[in-house]
C-alpha cells in the first residue's frame, strides 16, 4: 500500500509500540515527530537507533496531560511547518490494582495519561486537518476496553473512553476527509508489559488463540496500513491486533 509523504506526530514515540510505529513511518518517508514525557535516556537511545538506520526523526518533550503544554506543542509544530497530517496516539500508562484497592490518585493518573492526552492532542490536530481537508488519526485502545481485565479497572475504563472518543470524532470530521480509527493490541512485549507478573502474562498468552505474544512491529504494520492512501474509506473502526484474544 502507498502513502504520500506526510507530517506525522507519534505520542509515546520513544518506547515500545510507539517507537516501532515511528520507525516504520519514518522508513516510509514520512517526517516524524516523537513526543515523550520525560525519559531522556530512552529518547537518546531512540535517536541513536534511528540515526544509525539513516532516519531523521524530531523529538518533543511534552506532558500531554497538560492542555497549555499540548497547545504550545502544536504552535511550535505549526511554526516549523510540521503540523501533523497523521496523528498516532500511542502514549499510555497503567497502574494495576483491584478496584477496592485502587487509589483515586492512580485512577486519575491512568485516565489522564490514556484518555485526557488523547482528547487534547486530537482537539489540537483536527483544526489544521479540517483546513487542509485531510487527516489520519489513529488512537490506541485495548482488549480490556471490551472484555475487562482483572486488576485493570482504570486502564479498561480509559481505553473504553478512547474507543468512544474515536468513534464519535470519526463521525464529526468525516466530511472533511479525516479518518479516525483505533487499534487494539493484545499481549505485546514492551516496557509496559515487562512490569506485569509472569504468571499473568502466561495466562493471557494461553487465552490467545495464536498462543504467543505479538511484537511492536506487527502493530506498527497495521498503523502503517491505516495511514496509507488506500485506507481512505476506513473510519470509526477499532481494529484488533491481538492474536484472536478478543
Amino acid at each position: 500500500m502507498s502513502a504520500s509523504p506526510r507530517n506525522v506526530l507519534v505520542t509515546g514515540g520513544t518506547k515500545g509500540i510507539g517507537r516501532a510505529v515511528a520507525r516504520r513511518l519514518a522508513t516510509e518517508g514520512h517526517r516524524v515527530t516523537c513526543v515523550y514525557r520525560g525519559d531522556d535516556a530512552a529518547r537518546e537511545a531512540c535517536a541513536r537507533e534511528f540515526s544509525e538506520s539513516g532516519l531523521t526523526v524530531d523529538f518533543e518533550r511534552v506532558d500531554l496531560t497538560e492542555a497549555p503544554a499540548v497547545s504550545a506543542l502544536f504552535t511550535r509544530l505549526a511554526q516549523a511547518e510540521r503540523e501533523p497530517d497523521i496523528l498516532v496516539n500511542a502514549a499510555g500508562l497503567t497502574r494495576d490494582a483491584p478496584l477496592a484497592f485502587l487509589s483515586v490518585t492512580d485512577f486519575d493518573a491512568v485516565l489522564s495519561a490514556n484518555l485526557r492526552s488523547t482528547f487534547l492532542t486530537c482537539q489540537q490536530a483536527v483544526k489544521p486537518m479540517v483546513r487542509r481537508r485531510f487527516g489520519r488519526i489513529i488512537n490506541f485502545s485495548s482488549p480490556a476496553a471490551l472484555l475487562g481485565n482483572e486488576g485493570q479497572v482504570a486502564y479498561a475504563a480509559a481505553k473504553a473512553g478512547v474507543l468512544g472518543l474515536t468513534k464519535t470524532l470519526a463521525r464529526e470530521v468525516a466530511r472533511y476527509g479525516i479518518t479516525v480509527n483505533a487499534v487494539s493490541p493484545g499481549v505485546v512485549m514492551t516496557e509496559m508489559t515487562a512490569h506485569v507478573p509472569k504468571e499473568r502474562l502466561a495466562e493471557l498468552v494461553r487465552r490467545t488463540p495464536l498462543q504467543r505474544a505479538g511484537t511492536p512491529e506487527e502493530i506498527a504494520g497495521m498503523v502503517r496500513m491505516l495511514c496509507a492512501d488506500e485506507a481512505s474509506y476506513i473510519t470509526g473502526q477499532c481494529l484488533s491486533i491481538d492474536g484472536g484474544l478478543s
